[in-house]
């Protein structure tokens, strides 16, 4: 989290998957590419839908990542000087998936 000048909270939220994807042995999975390019497919919608969910959270006032708590032991000054109940819904979240495929089955 980091508190900018002006007062606006920024928080990166980064999210490691390692991931065992079972598929068909005609997509070929065991081809370094393929594996690559669906890392990067699945990250990116991944990403897609963190940024939904934070959106949602923000919505509803639900601060599921504890940010408030955060900021009173990091930052208690500016926790004393915002209403949080009304920041929240302004924090700017920054979050990125990566998947790592790292195992593979096949089905017959």
């Amino acid at each position: 989290m980091k508190v900018q000048r002006d007062g606006q909270i920024d928080v990166e939220l980064n999210l490691k998957l390692p991931v065992d994807i079972v598929e068909y042995a005609r997509n070929h999975l065991q081809d370094k590419a393929n594996v690559r390019r669906l890392n990067r497919q699945l990250s990116e919608i991944m990403t897609q839908d963190a940024e939904q969910i934070i959106r949602t959270l923000q919505e509803n006032g639900c601060d599921a990542f504890g940010v408030g708590r955060q900021l009173i032991a990091h930052h208690p000054a500016v926790w004393k000087s915002v209403d949080w109940n009304k920041e929240y819904p302004n924090v700017r979240f920054h979050p990125q998936v990566t998947v790592d495929i790292v195992g593979n089955g096949i089905l017959n």
